[in-house]
């Protein structure tokens, strides 16, 4: 994981350097938030009344990191399956509402995920979506070994809160994205939510991210419009 770390840090300032010239890969100008619709389903609707249980700043990175992730899946021209990777999104940090010790977060996160997919009846899909929530903060993850929609939470989430890829999507993307899902205090939000998590479990992966300095990127995260 030190080793994953450590090449993602390299990657950083690589997408930091595009993102001050604007110049983004062929086909990023194209987007826009308003071609990325939610799957319209039963599961989808379940998830989304399970996201309205989480504070505003964990709510709104579901949903940003679900738009992020989807933009930067197009990009790559990778398909995780929307209707997966939506509830992923949406609740890939649940459990950081109720930071328990000796319990990683993302198994509270899976439980609610997997939870909607049995009341929507689709009991069978609750493991994969669950999976996808558990691999989410590991660094090194592929989508060869570990799935689409675990990558692409990982991707979204990672550009939201801390601007990892910001040189792959254009500016006016992440503006769109952010009228339609504000902010607000989603970074000071965070960090504490990573400092809280770290001392839970200091054997965890987000004690080793922030020992690597991820909560340092937080605060110099170049999307934040704050």
């Amino acid at each position: 994981m030190l080793g994953a770390i450590v090449r993602g840090q390299g990657a950083y300032l690589a997408t930091r350097l595009r993102h001050l010239t604007g110049r983004v890969p062929a086909g990023a100008r194209e987007l826009a938030f308003a071609d990325f619709t939610p799957p319209d389903s039963a599961l989808a609707r379940l998830s989304e009344e399970a996201a309205d249980e989480q504070s505003p700043a964990v709510r709104g990175h579901g949903y940003r990191t679900w738009a992020f992730g989807g933009a930067l899946a197009v990009l790559d021209g990778a398909h995780p399956d929307p209707e997966q990777f939506y509830v992923a999104a949406l609740l890939h940090d649940y459990g950081c509402d109720t930071i328990t010790a000796g319990e990683d977060f993302v198994l509270r996160s899976a439980a609610r995920a997997a939870q909607c997919a049995a009341d929507a009846g689709l009991e069978a899909l609750g493991p994969a979506i669950g999976d996808a929530i558990c691999v989410h903060p590991t660094a090194g993850i592929t989508i060869e070994k570990d799935g689409a929609e675990g990558f692409y939470v990982q991707a979204g989430a990672s550009f939201d809160l801390a601007g990892l890829r910001c040189g792959d999507l254009p500016r006016t993307f992440a503006d769109q994205v952010h009228a339609a899902h504000p902010r607000a205090s989603a970074t000071s939000a965070f960090i504490d939510i990573v400092n809280r998590e770290a001392a839970a479990q200091p054997g965890g992966r987000f004690a080793q991210l922030r020992r690597c300095g991820f909560t340092a990127l937080m605060r110099l995260n170049p999307v934040d419009p704050d």
